[in-house]
């Protein structure tokens, strides 16, 4: 519990700290730059106290050299006495002069030496003031001993050295082992003190690197999540942005580049959640746009697709229920003439409301459907049960419908009728849906004016073709009848030209040859009549057979050879070899060629009428080919249809019915086949008649 309550604090402790980083009003590089120089700065006095550590070190070491080289000294010392007390007393006990000398020489050297000790040993000044102070009488009692015995008297001098300079030698060897002792405890306490100042040097050091450790873990952990904390906060909402969440709001406490990051993060959500909101809107009002598009798209094809009044009608009640998402709907069309409103159609009404609605009549003056028209704007009533209701109104409001809305049907300064939905809860109709069947109503207007026009053309074109039918027929009839006589006219002149009834004059010869002439004229007109007449009928048939088409063109050659040769004009025909028989109406295709080839010589004055015919593809393609004036583009088309020439000029100059051109293209459709023409003004002109090798199953027009 207790590590746990620690571990709490030191949450608590960690997060204010990340928390007092975190609102610094510095940027991130500044709290990154103070972060690696407090790291540097550790790293700074680290090394200092090391240094100061191994200063320390330096020192206790010095001072143990100099413990140990005084200790050194005093053992010299130590020996020195020794062996000079040895060589003193092995003097006087000798009692040469020689040894007297060099013992007293010793001694003098030693003192040269407790000199230098006085500076090596200061701090044992009292026990080498004793050492000097006893060397001093040691010496003096030595020297006295030497003068004793040098004068003889050896008895005292040696009581004296018995009695005085040995026990001075013992005190003298004691204080020099004093001093060695003295220096050897104090090499003791200096090598325990260095022991404690390296322990405590070590701890010291270890103290400030773990410290060092532990600042730079802790500075890189506050400030690392001084930044990755709200990182962290700004990456998920962007994942709450990217997955649509527009609402909500990335709090952070830092004054840097992160806490601007985290504005403008929430500046956006809100940009961004109100685009799309309005793209949400748009795209509703699209979809809504789009579905009442489809919508009247799917009505205008419904109600195009017929033009039979009453399914236009009831398609367009059906469509608007739909569109306007009420439960039934009725339209009404208006007589100019009684002034009246007549229920016409219906959608989602029973039978009796229906009955009930047909026997009430409607007039302009009345409310609902009346004021409707009247204003010519829709018309709407939220609740049919908070007012008076019209006798019609009545009815709908008893079959449990409460809101109604009415929109006219119009055209410029007139009244076609009114469409009306209803709905059994009541409320008012929605704008945009007065807008729909407002367009729909117009749409509506258009499609049963089409369907009406198209009843009238139906019926316009029944007619017409009935009177074509009679017309067609009363040609054929009347071309049968008029080429009858015609060739008993043209059968008793051609009598009286030969002189069958006696020479004529020759004035009268002449006028019967011109009567002949334009007998003869006639009856190709006629015949021509009775040709397309026997077309458009339907009883023109072809007798199929085999046949050459150099036939064809031979028959055709022959016949207007005579016209070409007294123009002037030269005529030729190619047919191409080995051509294969042809099966088709060889009499029709001749009377084609032979149109063909007579105009081409009677439009040209001067040059050459060519007539070319091979097989290509299955098919024969015959060619006339003249260098006549040409024909306009625009006449290109015209020369094929019925009593059409290129101009009334030439018309009356050539003659024609301009029926020619007009029968072959027939014929030769047909036999399955194709008329064409290419021609430029003044370079003349080209036919070509393109047929099936073989007509199989083509017998009638």
């Amino acid at each position: 519990m207790i590590f746990l309550a620690f571990w709490r604090k030191l949450g608590n402790l960690t997060s204010g700290l990340i928390g007092w980083v975190a609102r610094l009003p510095a940027r991130v590089q500044t709290k990154l730059l103070i972060a690696f120089l407090s790291i540097v700065g550790l790293l700074i006095v680290l090394g200092a106290v090391g240094l100061q550590v191994l200063s320390g070190v330096n020192a206790q070491t010095t001072e143990l050299i100099k413990l140990q080289r005084k200790i050194a000294a005093y053992r010299q010392v130590q020996h020195d006495t020794t062996n000079q007390l040895y060589s003193i007393s092995t003097a006087l006990l000798l009692q040469a002069d020689m040894m007297l000398d060099a013992a007293l020489r010793q001694l003098n050297q030693f003192g040269y030496d407790l000199d230098r000790m006085e500076f090596v040993a200061a701090n044992e000044a009292q026990v080498l003031g004793q050492v000097r102070q006893e060397y001093n009488q040691f010496t003096a009692k030595v020297t006295r001993v030497v003068e004793l015995i040098r004068a003889g008297h050896t008895d005292e001098a040696r009581r004296m050295q018995l009695d005085e300079i040995m026990p001075s030698a013992d005190r003298l060897e004691r204080l020099t082992n004093q001093l060695v002792n003295m220096a050897e405890a104090d090499m003791v306490g200096a090598i325990e003190a260095t022991e404690g100042a390296f322990g405590t040097s070590r701890l010291i050091v270890i103290s400030f690197a773990v410290g060092s450790i532990l600042l730079a873990l802790g500075l890189g952990y506050i400030i690392s999540w001084s930044l990755i904390e709200p990182v962290k906060k700004i990456g998920t909402r962007l994942r709450q942005i990217a997955a649509g969440d527009f609402a909500q709001q990335v709090t952070v406490a830092n004054r840097d580049e992160l806490g601007v990051l985290a504005a403008d993060v929430n500046q956006m959500s809100e940009q961004l959640g109100r685009l799309y909101q309005e793209v949400q809107a748009r795209t509703a009002e699209l979809a809504r746009s789009v579905g009442e598009l489809e919508a009247l798209g799917e009505v205008s094809k419904a109600v195009n697709s017929t033009l039979d009044l009453d399914t236009v009608l009831q398609t367009i009640v059906a469509k608007a229920v739909q569109l306007s998402d009420t439960d039934a709907g009725t339209i009404y069309v208006f007589s100019s003439a009684t002034q009246h409103f007549r229920l016409r159609a219906t959608y989602g009404i029973s039978d009796e409301i229906i009955a009930a609605l047909s026997s009430q009549p409607i007039k302009l003056n009345d409310a609902g459907i009346g004021d409707a028209a009247r204003r010519r704007a829709p018309v709407q009533a939220a609740d049919l049960s908070e007012g008076i209701p019209s006798p019609s109104q009545k009815i709908v409001l008893d079959a449990g419908y409460r809101g109604v809305l009415v929109v006219p049907l119009l055209r410029p300064n007139k009244i076609v009728g009114a469409l009306v939905v209803e709905r059994r809860k009541p409320g008012e109709f929605d704008t945009q849906v007065i807008h729909l069947l407002e367009t729909f109503a117009a749409q509506s207007v258009v499609a049963m004016q089409n369907a009406k026009l198209f009843r009238e053309i139906e019926e316009k074109g029944r007619e017409l073709e009935a009177a074509s039918r009679h017309k067609s027929q009363f040609l054929a009839n009347m071309s049968h009848e008029l080429r009858t006589p015609l060739n008993s006219v043209l059968g008793f002149t051609e009598l009286l030209v030969d002189g069958i009834y006696g020479e004529l004059p020759e004035r009268a010869k002449a006028t019967v040859s011109r009567v002949q002439a334009n007998g003869r004229h006639l009856l190709g007109l006629i015949n021509d009549v009775l040709d397309l007449s026997k077309i458009e009928a339907g009883q023109l048939t072809l007798a199929i057979e085999d046949y050459a088409v150099g036939q064809i063109v031979h028959s055709a050659v022959t016949a207007v050879e005579p016209l070409a040769r007294a123009k002037g004009l030269s005529l030729a025909a190619t047919v191409a070899e080995n051509l294969p028989l042809g099966l088709g109406d060889e009499r029709r295709l001749t009377q084609v060629l032979m149109n063909l080839a007579g105009n081409a010589v009677k439009f040209t004055e001067t040059g050459t009428v060519d007539i070319f015919a091979h097989a290509v593809d299955g098919h024969f393609e015959i060619t006339v080919r003249d260098t006549g004036p040409g024909i306009a583009p625009k006449d290109q088309v015209l020369i094929f249809e019925e009593f059409q020439q290129v101009d009334n000029t030439s018309t009356r100059q050539k003659g024609g019915t301009g029926l020619g051109l007009a029968i072959s293209k027939r014929i030769v459709e047909m036999h399955g086949g194709t008329l064409s023409v290419e021609s430029v003004p003044d370079s003349g002109s080209t036919f070509c008649m393109r047929i099936p090798i073989r007509v199989e199953d083509v017998k009638a027009a």
